[in-house]
């Protein structure tokens, strides 16, 4: 178990900084997840954790001892990747036991270990395998596994659910949700570009931005107090609506934002009038976008099934009352 303090953080490559004066802390035993956009510096940060990059500036705390230039395997940090990074050769125990035996581990203790780790993640019919015998997301619960067996201070995940189809996300998530109710004590710093994945296992999640923090804070409350316009449209699936102009105007704000499922639709009154551009039926929801005179671009709105309404129909929007964000022209949220 240990905390990571991450103080005034920078890294560059060459002359260029990709991560800009990063300030975060992390405590023993929480499940915290980067997210952001591609190229916003998430992964960069992570790797400057696991000590895969050199740190430019600040300073590194893991577990109270300052980290900066501690090789990677002196951490006490197991890293989970998008590839599984197997030997193809080697057995599933032998892939798990692998790193034990380089570092001079007993037998008896590596063996404790393995077989521990196979039952945590449902592997022990799959040890005598290799692992082109198995599926993706059982190669991955096995490259969870090889982490597992070195009982690490610190777990990171890199994106290890974005080579997985749909399906195999939706269960290696809930194994990787399993895992860390199993560990309580063992912190866990995850990557995603993945708005179910954060929302669902974070305790905290933390936005990058072009190499910034924009925005720290528990699931619910980045998605129902976002700080900023840039968190407020990332965070959210479908993304918040936006408007501006008049409409904004009315609500004292340069800029409002409203999400879809706070947008009531009605064939017959209503404040905005607009007209159905498309409309998605997923099953237990469905969502219409809808043109309006004043909006930039559709807005989206979680409709009701059994409402029958069709593309090219008139419908009239109305924001439920004190689910309104409010931007001013520099995105910044103001109540």
């Amino acid at each position: 178990m240990a905390s990571v303090s991450l103080s005034k953080i920078t890294k560059s490559f060459g002359g260029h900084e990709v991560l800009h004066g990063i300030d975060l802390e992390i405590g023993m035993g929480e499940f915290i997840v980067f997210v952001g956009p591609s190229g916003c510096g998430k992964s960069t940060m992570l790797r400057v954790i696991a000590g895969l990059e050199e740190i430019t500036s600040g300073t590194l705390t893991i577990d109270g001892e300052v980290a900066n230039g501690v090789p990677p395997g002196e951490r006490g940090i197991a890293m989970v990747f998008q590839s599984y990074a197997l030997y193809p050769h080697m057995t599933v125990y032998d892939n798990m036991a692998f790193g034990l035996k380089v570092s001079g581990m007993a037998k008896p203790e590596i063996d404790r270990r393995v077989r521990k780790a196979a039952e945590m993640l449902e592997l022990t019919p799959y040890l005598d395998r290799l692992p082109r015998s198995l599926s993706g997301g059982q190669r991955q619960r096995v490259a969870i596994g090889r982490a597992v067996t070195r009982d690490p201070k610190v777990f990171l995940f890199d994106e290890p659910l974005s080579n997985l189809d749909a399906a195999l996300r939706v269960a290696t998530r809930l194994e990787i949700a399993d895992l860390n109710a199993a560990m309580p004590d063992t912190t866990m710093i995850y990557v995603t570009h993945d708005q179910v994945e954060a929302m669902t296992l974070a305790d905290r999640i933390v936005v990058f931005n072009e190499g910034r923090i924009e925005q720290v804070g528990r699931p619910l409350d980045l998605y129902e107090r976002p700080r900023n316009l840039f968190v407020a449209r990332f965070i959210g699936s479908p993304k918040m609506n936006v408007v501006k102009g008049e409409a904004a105007t009315v609500y004292q704000a340069a800029m409002i934002g409203i999400r879809p499922e706070h947008l009531a639709v009605s064939a017959h009154e209503g404040l905005w009038p607009g007209k159905v551009k498309a409309i998605e039926h997923l099953g237990s929801d469905t969502f219409l976008h809808v043109e309006a005179a004043f909006a930039d671009e559709p807005l989206i709105v979680r409709g009701r099934s059994d409402v029958p309404l069709r593309q090219g129909d008139t419908v009239h929007l109305t924001p439920e009352v004190g689910k309104i964000h409010r931007f001013n022209e520099d995105g910044v949220a103001f109540i």
